[in-house]
């Protein structure tokens, strides 16, 4: 009888296994931390900074974010094939690079999904990705590698990023965000890298029939939402829960958690021994829960500034600001997120004065003026009569311009040193 109870146990666990999300970045991530003490603190300061919830709360403004700019992040997938099934579609990329801005922007199609109750938390988070187009020698690139491989699938560990094992090799990961997307093994459905990796591991791994929407994918996560959720581990999102019975993810506007949810739960999801009091529940409708892509919807307000943390004068992913990846050298006067009036500030980095073109020759003259910091706070406003500024009153770190005329709206990015 103990044998048919303990067998009936068995089963149960590997059918519970195979009905929930295998996120493998937090013990990918424990198992990396423990081998290299010096990463452990570096990812302990990155982290600690990023969930400083006074600062998060100070860091608040009520400025539109229609007004602010856009952080673009140039991405390069890497493509692991080893049946032609496997060598997925541009087109299948591109659906996936459509539900990231779609999601990351508060644009997805499911926001009504979300209970009224934290309808409210649900954050545009201002940051959309490209496919790059310049590599890193600055040659023409589709942001596409694809490589034929002996490797019939692959583990969590990382060796489909080094080209000895039959991996791809990552481009600069200062200045791109790396997608591997390759047959991992049954049961994982990726594994990110977050701030502070070593450079030639930083990026993201996401198994090839749950990347995008289209393609051969009949399982419940077939909505891009696994890398939605990866990225966001690569962005310093913890799971809701903190990986602990109970746990802390850093950020205040997340219910407390007592673990994951699996499936698509019934609003209000309430489990048993919660160590979250409120009627409304678990925030199961998380993109860091484990729910079902399809009763997956929204980031906070509150991851929201845990992102954009990372892109501050002193965050761990402030180089992907200035990147070359978005340049085109085939056009190279606009960029993805540009028009052909482009605005041009020089000199960048600045020190106390910064001159203002546009296509690099006619001044700008007569805008109205608004200059931001990371945060979305304005910190200079006022119309010019030349086409130059003084910044001397301001601190050292990444600032936003932004042009108005009437007509047209230019934004662009500077530094001041």
């Amino acid at each position: 009888m103990k044998y048919l109870i303990t067998s009936i146990w068995l089963c149960s666990q590997v059918l519970f296994l195979n009905a929930q999300r295998h996120c493998g970045t937090g013990v990918y991530w424990e198992e990396q931390l423990s081998r290299d003490p010096a990463m452990k603190l570096r990812y302990a300061h990155i982290d600690a900074t990023g969930s400083l919830r006074s600062e998060i709360a100070r860091r608040k403004y009520t400025t539109s974010v229609a007004d602010l700019p856009v952080i673009t992040i140039p991405v390069v997938v890497h493509v692991l094939y080893n049946t032609p099934e496997q060598n997925i579609s541009d087109a299948q990329i591109q659906s996936q690079l459509d539900v990231l801005n779609r999601d990351f922007r508060k644009q997805n199609e499911d926001l009504s999904k979300i209970p009224s109750v934290f309808a409210s938390f649900a954050a545009d988070c201002g940051i959309r990705f490209a496919l790059a187009k310049s590599d890193p020698q600055g040659k023409a690139t589709a942001g596409i590698i694809r490589k034929k491989t002996n490797q019939t699938s692959w583990q969590q560990d990382d060796k489909m990023k080094f080209a000895a094992s039959g991996g791809s090799e990552p481009w600069d990961s200062r200045y791109y965000l790396n997608i591997w997307v390759c047959n991992l093994s049954e049961g994982l459905l990726g594994y990110s890298t977050f701030p502070g990796a070593v450079p030639e591991k930083d990026g993201v791994v996401i198994r090839t029939d749950v990347f995008g929407t289209i393609g051969k994918n009949g399982t419940v996560y077939n909505k891009g939402r696994t890398t939605t959720h990866e990225i966001g581990h690569w962005l310093n999102l913890k799971h809701l829960w903190g990986d602990a019975d109970c746990g802390d993810d850093g950020v205040d506007d997340t219910p407390p958690q007592k673990t994951y949810n699996s499936g698509c739960p019934s609003f209000p999801r309430i489990s048993s021994n919660s160590c979250n009091p409120a009627p409304s529940g678990d925030m199961f409708m998380n993109f860091m829960d484990f729910s079902d892509d399809a009763c997956l919807q929204m980031f906070t307000e509150g991851q929201k500034q845990k992102m954009w943390r990372l892109f501050d004068e002193d965050g761990a992913r402030k180089t992907l600001l200035y990147s070359p990846g978005l340049n085109d050298p085939r056009n190279p006067g606009e960029s993805p997120t540009e028009t052909s009036t482009r605005l041009t500030v020089f000199p960048n980095p600045a020190t106390s004065v910064i001159t203002l073109n546009i296509n690099n020759d006619n001044p700008a003259v007569d805008y109205i003026y608004t200059v931001y910091d990371l945060w979305g706070k304005p910190v200079l406003q006022g119309q010019n009569a030349g086409n130059t500024l003084s910044v001397k009153t301001l601190s050292k770190g990444i600032y936003f311009l932004r042009l108005l005329n009437g007509k047209e709206t230019r934004v662009t990015k500077f530094i001041k040193e």
